[in-house]
């Protein structure tokens, strides 16, 4: 299998297997041992362990629905564009739409540093058709 096919099988993982479920216990398997993040709360490195204690400090009761994703990958990059929505998403009940274009570096078969610049909002709402597919792509 090739390195970007490798790349996508870990990214199928992480949301098919990990994110749709909540499945945070598998963060450290997928993640680390050091996993930079730039995201809306700054940068910073943490551990796969932190990360998983930090999803599930916050994220443990939620559900993921409506979950559509493209990864493109090259070398030991793999970008995702996806968007799904989150029900009780402020422990409440509520729930709460968000739409993103993520980057990651994946080293030695883990995930070790993305860039998510922004997420969601309450004037953007992206649909289904809207995240690239397979069938979709114009090759040339």
């Amino acid at each position: 299998m090739s390195q970007e096919e490798n790349n996508k099988s870990l990214m199928r993982r992480w949301y098919d297997e990990m994110w749709t479920p909540c499945n945070f216990d598998l963060i450290p398997e997928l993640a680390g041992p050091n996993y930079t993040r730039h995201d809306m709360m700054g940068t910073r490195t943490v551990t796969g362990e932190e990360y998983r204690d930090s999803l599930k400090g916050f994220a443990s009761d939620w559900t993921i629905s409506n979950f559509h994703y493209f990864l493109m990958s090259e070398a030991n990059f793999i970008t995702s564009i996806g968007s799904w929505t989150v029900q009780n998403i402020d422990g409440q009940g509520g729930s709460g739409q968000w739409d993103w274009v993520q980057i990651f570096r994946i080293e030695d078969g883990r995930l070790v540093e993305t860039w998510l610049p922004a997420m969601g909002g309450n004037d953007v709402k992206w649909t289904a058709d809207d995240v690239p597919s397979q069938d979709r792509i114009v090759r040339l």
